[in-house]
């Protein structure tokens, strides 16, 4: 694509020379477009040229003294008057009258590029930054939505019989190759939320930010949806009832092993702590995720602006929501729940329920 992208930039360029009075018509192309910096830097030269007042047989000595009030001097070297000649022929500008497409081309692999760049910059981020500050990492994800918008902005300037000749869709479903891995995981932090939960089950009021796919380790993901579905239930919260619970589900099925190691682990009133880390780490682990699938969609030909653009957003979605679960767990926990209360005892105590309608509910 890279090659094809030079071309297309060659033949804008080419075309502007051949009929520079459509330059006024090509402003929704701005300079920083361009791949090369020799090509951007002409476009800008050119766009200096007021060539209202330059007759057709003074367009070349125009465009020279343009081209030497470039500041860069190994630009203006390569913008030599036979390179810029060279531009201005049938075998780089197949048809100057065709320059809305060729920008319409050159935009499109610009967009592409910048994709691919805040993807790249997405998951520089998720392994840079520290599990305390993956709010801040959250905050760069909202700046790559808005960099979207932007981008989408961008090619909606475009005129439309470009755009309609451009944005076609893809003949199949694009997927973005998936990661071999996690890149952010804590398993310690998982296993001493869960161990927590486990030992004092009323802990799960206050962490209801947290969610079971934050969990890497597929058997602590199941007994915290065990957990969370059973006090969803108001139901008893017990390793007994955990493990019934969890091998209703399918997937990952809990070991005997695993449930003592956390039965004997436990340390009640530290699970908002720990849960926060396992939320936070999970966040910067999405980041990645999200940069990963971007970059890819923007490595992707058959995406057109339009559709590669709503691809990243849609990748962006889980981070967008970890921001405002992260900010809600970062507030002061709440004190009490919001659950009805048990009911009362029955006043008459004299009638005993038979032994096997009994069931202990404090937790």
């Amino acid at each position: 694509m890279k090659r094809l992208t030079h071309k297309a930039e060659e033949a804008l360029l080419g075309a502007m020379l051949f009929r520079p009075e459509a330059l006024p018509s090509m402003r929704w192309i701005p300079p920083g477009t361009f791949s090369r910096p020799d090509h951007a830097a002409l476009w800008g030269a050119l766009h200096s040229i007021d060539f209202t007042q330059v007759s057709p047989n003074d367009v070349p000595a125009a465009v020279t003294a343009a081209v030497a009030k470039i500041e860069d001097q190994g630009i203006r070297h390569l913008l030599s008057p036979s390179r810029v000649s060279g531009l201005a022929n049938p075998g780089v500008c197949p048809d100057p009258r065709r320059a809305p497409l060729y920008g319409g081309m050159v935009l499109e692999s610009a967009i592409h590029r910048a994709v691919e760049h805040a993807g790249e910059k997405l998951r520089d981020t998720a392994r840079r930054t520290e599990v305390d500050q993956a709010l801040r990492a959250l905050e760069q994800a909202d700046g790559t939505g808005r960099r979207l918008a932007q981008l989408d902005a961008a090619w909606k300037a475009a005129p439309e019989t470009v755009r309609n000749l451009l944005d076609t869709q893809p003949e199949q479903p694009v997927t973005p190759v998936p990661r071999t891995e996690r890149v952010r995981v804590d398993l310690s932090a998982e296993a001493e939320t869960v161990a927590s939960l486990l030992a004092e089950p009323r802990q799960l009021a206050e962490v209801g930010w947290l969610q079971d796919k934050d969990f890497s380790h597929p058997e602590l993901q199941a007994v915290y949806r065990a957990m969370r579905t059973l006090d969803d239930r108001r139901a008893p919260v017990d390793p007994l009832t955990v493990a019934w619970e969890a091998q209703r589900h399918p997937g990952a099925q809990l070991s005997d092993q695993v449930l003592a190691e956390l039965q004997h682990s436990g340390n009640p009133g530290h699970a908002a702590f720990t849960g926060e880390q396992v939320l936070n780490t999970a966040a910067l682990d999405r980041i990645d995720a999200a940069g990963h699938d971007i970059r890819n969609y923007a490595r992707h030909p058959s995406l057109a602006p339009g559709a590669l653009v709503d691809h990243a957003g849609q990748a962006l979605e889980p981070c967008l929501a970890d921001h405002q679960r992260i900010q809600h767990a970062e507030r002061e926990p709440e004190l009490t729940g919001d659950k009805e209360p048990a009911p009362a005892a029955p006043a008459d105590s004299h009638q005993h329920p038979a032994p096997q309608h009994e069931m202990e509910i404090d937790q």
